[in-house]
């Protein structure tokens, strides 16, 4: 682990990414929906593909801030912006650091780190032409470990229009292994019984954050077409397990950006055992 110094601050090397059609595929087969049109990449991409692009993986991540083993690490949330839609087999290139660390008690009052890096793509043909930003925030949870997920606050909107609802009957842990592959994922809860059994999960394994975003990404493609999605913003509430039935929904809120773009409320729910239980919450920009 770097020190507090090396760490905020710290650039990536950078980097050139290309997204292969088989990789896509398999991406996109992970979501549980079919291909999409026209060579357009999925958009939950941009977890692994600004990373990876930036010449880091996963795994160095972790070591930088100093991850101590199975469920230590959590996801707070991700803010993605889409100024043009990812296309297979071109040439992206990817630069970022990170841009925020600081230490921070839970509501427990138990210890973490938080950590945010920022990471930018752009065409190699057009250097000058950003096609994308992905700014997500991670915590590190330090001994006594706690899962100290946040609580979701219901906001009232009452002129809203709810868009169809997104559903996945069972949550497929075989999917998990695929994502894990992809996306270079050491990360042992995702894939690793064993591990969650030691945690008190009762040996399920944890859905990835990337997989329960494409859920709503799912729903809002569903809702107004591939390649909508102008930026994504959401929290993380609580995991997702192999076995879950999940449900992704959203409420366009009726006031139109200048742009013609809408804003969406979204959200990813459970009902067992909690009616109506939130685990991802956030807005999207559609076109």
């Amino acid at each position: 682990m770097l020190s507090d110094s090396e760490i905020l601050g710290h650039r990536f090397p950078g980097g050139r990414y290309r997204i292969a059609h088989w990789e896509n595929f398999l991406l996109t087969d992970c979501t549980t929906v079919a291909q999409l049109p026209d060579g357009l990449v999925h958009p939950i991409a941009m977890f692994h593909v600004p990373i990876l692009g930036c010449g880091v993986s996963i795994s160095e991540l972790f070591d930088i801030c100093g991850a101590q083993g199975p469920g230590s690490v959590g996801l707070d949330g991700y803010d993605w912006e889409y100024f043009r839609p990812l296309t297979i087999e071109t040439d992206y290139l990817a630069s970022g650091s990170i841009v925020r660390w600081e230490h921070r008690t839970d509501h427990h009052g138990h210890a973490y780190d938080s950590m945010q890096f920022a990471i930018e793509l752009h065409l190699e043909s057009e250097p000058t032409q950003m096609v994308a930003r992905a700014t997500n925030t991670w915590r590190f949870r330090r001994e006594p470990s706690s899962a100290a997920f946040e609580r979701f606050v219901e906001s009232d909107h009452p002129q809203a229009v709810a868009i169809p609802e997104f559903v996945v009957p069972s949550v497929d842990a075989q999917r998990m292994k695929t994502m894990a592959a992809i996306l270079r994922d050491p990360y042992r809860v995702h894939w690793d019984r064993e591990a969650t059994t030691a945690m008190g999960l009762g040996g399920r394994v944890i859905n990835q954050g990337p997989l329960n975003v494409s859920y709503i990404v799912n729903a809002l493609h569903q809702f107004a077409g591939a390649g909508c999605v102008r930026r994504l913003t959401v929290n993380f509430h609580r995991p997702v397990f192999d076995g879950d039935r999940v449900v992704a929904g959203g409420e366009v809120l009726l006031d139109r950006e200048s742009s013609g773009s809408r804003q969406v409320r979204v959200w990813l729910k459970r009902n067992e055992p909690i009616a109506d239980e939130v685990l991802v919450s956030g807005r999207a920009v559609i076109a």
